[in-house]
């Protein structure tokens, strides 16, 4: 009960965010970049997003390559992302409806949290690198406007700091699967507690899995920049690909922080349009360019957990 008061709330100071942005900005500026997409905008849009959950998922196959199909990683990670994005969950909430994705496609329930563990581990360290990469291009920018200058410094610490507590996390990944089967047994809840301990070292000790789940979760994300770089495009405010990769990087930066925020209402908006301005854009257009997100997660999202739902059905008739 406690929880869902808390995410309630959190998700009203989100809306009441979301709501102070329309009321300070030119709403009909944020309308007529929206009219500017069409149907064929928006179109490219959903296509360009279907691509990028695919390179997005392909760092989850090499820690299932034996166990599952490239179609049955892209619906884990779709499904993820959807629940993420258009339920009021946090993203903590998509991750664990991939990983029952897994398992409804015969993945054995110990490899199919183990491999979302790690996954996870592996995406927040590619995520590291791409936002140094994203500061990296967006440094001379950075600099340039006088308010967030003198931060740069204080944006590639917490860069660092973020990679940093990735390792640690892992750490803590091995050492408390081996703490949870000593104060539990390992043969309790049926005997899961060894069978996930010798699951996640198992894929731990195969390096050059982590190692090629890092580098394709490293190039996901350099993806998504190109796909908001479309997005661009299609709200007819073009601008360079590194300069869209630049703008993502952050954006998602923030979203990782305030992953406790349903869907990040609001805090998304208010990160485009604290972005765009960097690089010649008005406020305006970030917002634009948020909803336009959002309307695509919205057009895929919905009928992709519809499919869930009539998946959970069917095997609750079997």
């Amino acid at each position: 009960m406690l929880k869902t008061s808390v995410r309630l709330l959190l998700l009203g100071l989100g809306l009441a965010l979301l709501l102070v942005l329309f009321a300070r900005l030119d709403r009909a500026a944020v309308l007529g970049a929206l009219v500017h997409v069409g149907p064929a905008g928006f179109i490219a849009v959903v296509a360009a997003g279907l691509m990028l959950t695919a390179c997005l998922a392909s760092g989850l196959y090499p820690l299932l390559a034996d166990k599952a199909s490239m179609r049955l990683v892209f619906a884990a990670r779709q499904l993820r992302d959807s629940a993420g994005d258009i339920l009021p969950f946090t993203q903590v909430g998509g991750i664990a409806l991939g990983m029952r994705v897994l398992g409804l496609g015969g993945v054995p329930p110990a490899r199919a949290v183990a491999a979302g563990v790690v996954d996870v581990t592996t995406e927040l360290l590619a995520q590291s690198l791409f936002v140094l990469t994203g500061i990296a291009l967006a440094a001379p920018a950075i600099r340039a406007d006088t308010r967030l200058g003198p931060y740069l410094d204080w944006l590639v610490a917490g860069a660092v700091l973020f990679a940093a507590g990735v390792f640690v996390f892992a750490f803590v990944q091995l050492m408390g699967s081996h703490l949870a089967e000593r104060l539990l047994g390992a043969e309790s809840f049926g005997g899961k507690t060894a069978s996930f301990r010798e699951a996640i070292h198992a894929l731990y000790r195969q390096r050059l899995r982590i190692i090629l789940s890092v580098g394709l979760h490293f190039l996901g994300w350099c993806a998504s920049g190109l796909w908001l770089w479309v997005v661009f495009w299609a709200a007819g405010a073009p601008i360079a690909p590194a300069s869209a990769i630049a703008i993502q990087s952050l954006l998602e930066a923030l979203r990782s922080v305030t992953v406790f925020i349903p869907a990040a209402i609001g805090v998304q908006e208010a990160g485009y349009a604290a972005l765009v301005p960097l690089f010649g854009l008005a406020p305006e257009t970030g917002i634009a360019v948020s909803l336009l997100r959002r309307a695509r997660d919205i057009a895929v999202g919905v009928p992709a957990l519809l499919a869930w739902q009539w998946v959970e059905m069917h095997k609750l008739r079997k």
